[in-house]
């Protein structure tokens, strides 16, 4: 062998090397399988039908509310990733979109030789960083209404105001109890 190629690789005691066995692990410990969350509510709830006394079946009831809260905060987190997974493209390139606009007009702020001219910059800025609250606070259990896309129709401007509100309202109350929305 002269590159020391198969030599090497083999082991001391004469046992192949990256082989492994068809049959069962014995040795291995196997961990017991994870009990859902709604199966473990539904056992709690068939024991809670017996007759049990008064200590067991407080304990219980308090297991059981406890699940259920894991239950729905399970849930939403999934409605949450779902919604996140199908709009993050949409809410991306909207922001992308918005955050150019706002660097060009900054730009022309700069460069702009009138008051009159300024004004009107500063009120296109203002409505644009609302919009940029609006992509990036959007509700996250709520489904994503493009700005840009999707037509004018007055009951989507009207849904679009109401979620404006709601952004509004949901930033004052995270600046209230200092919560940070990101």
């Amino acid at each position: 062998m002269a590159h020391g190629g198969y030599g090497k690789r083999r082991v001391a005691e004469g046992k192949r090397v990256g082989r492994r066995s068809k049959g069962p692990r014995l040795d291995k410990k196997l961990k017991p399988k994870a009990v859902s969350l709604k199966n473990q509510i539904r056992s709690i709830e068939r024991m809670l039908r017996k007759d049990l006394p008064p200590e067991v079946r407080e304990a219980q009831e308090t297991k059981l509310e406890g699940l259920k809260k894991q239950q729905e905060i399970h849930t939403r987190l999934a409605v949450e990733r779902k919604l996140f997974l199908r709009d993050r493209k949409i809410k991306f390139f909207e922001r992308r979109k918005i955050e150019r606009r706002i660097r060009r007009l900054e730009k022309q702020q700069r460069t702009s030789p009138g008051q009159a001219q300024d004004m009107e910059i500063a009120e296109q800025l203002s409505k644009l960083k609302e919009d940029l609250e609006y992509v990036r606070f959007f509700p996250k259990t709520e489904k994503y209404v493009s700005l840009f896309t999707g037509g004018d129709g007055s009951d989507l401007i009207d849904r679009r105001n109401r979620l404006r509100k709601q952004i509004k309202a949901n930033l004052v109350a995270a600046a209230a109890s200092g919560k940070d929305l990101e």
